[in-house]
């Protein structure tokens, strides 16, 4: 091709192809370093997600069940919400019928399989919570007609339900207290076990 300034000389132009072989294999490696320095930090973020959900579904549900007891005026029997281990996940729900079983017709959910509700051997103590008397992790939790605990004739205590990786105490845990009043919190602490309120 000749060039419009010097026409005697003859001038080859050039085109860019795109990135050559080497520049891509740089860009690739230098991707992959950053992607292996941000993974841990993702999954520990995605798992700290879930078990803040998993907090929240529990909270919900219990506020579900308190405002069902209220709402269906049930003294005796009182309205029950339940937990157990099915299949490996723990489940919870709204025990309507109060037959002390899952049936598939009352509000239920489930945690995955890793996720569950931690028994006082293995949560953190509950000490930094501040409540003089405590039960960790009842298997049923029972709201009277007024939307209050019904204790029955045991004396009343603060129920707090702990949740957790069984297997991964640096990820934390998550607790869902439920007062005398049918009050609940949310509590979140460290591997260190320090609970603070969300």
């Amino acid at each position: 091709m000749r060039s419009a300034s010097s026409p005697g000389r003859q001038e080859t132009i050039r085109s860019s192809p795109g990135f050559s072989l080497v520049e891509l294999l740089i860009v690739v490696g230098i991707l992959l370093v950053l992607s292996a320095f941000a993974f841990p930090t993702v999954t520990r973020s995605i798992r700290t997600y879930r078990l803040s959900g998993a907090a929240t579904n529990v909270s919900s549900m219990l506020q579900l069940t308190r405002f069902e007891a209220v709402r269906l005026n049930r003294s005796n029997p009182p309205l029950s919400w339940r937990s157990q281990l099915q299949g490996g996940q723990s489940v919870f729900w709204v025990d309507v019928n109060n037959n002390g079983a899952l049936d598939s017709t009352e509000p239920q959910a489930r945690f995955s399989l890793e996720m569950q509700f931690l028994p006082a051997g293995t949560a953190p103590s509950v000490t930094s919570m501040g409540y003089a008397s405590t039960q960790i992790s009842p298997a049923a939790i029972s709201f009277d007609s007024r939307g209050t605990v019904s204790f029955g004739v045991a004396p009343p205590v603060v129920y707090v339900l702990v949740l957790g990786y069984a297997n991964q105490p640096a990820e934390g845990y998550r607790a869902v207290t439920v007062t005398p009043s049918g009050k609940t919190q949310m509590w979140s602490a460290g591997a260190d076990g320090v609970w603070q309120k969300r």
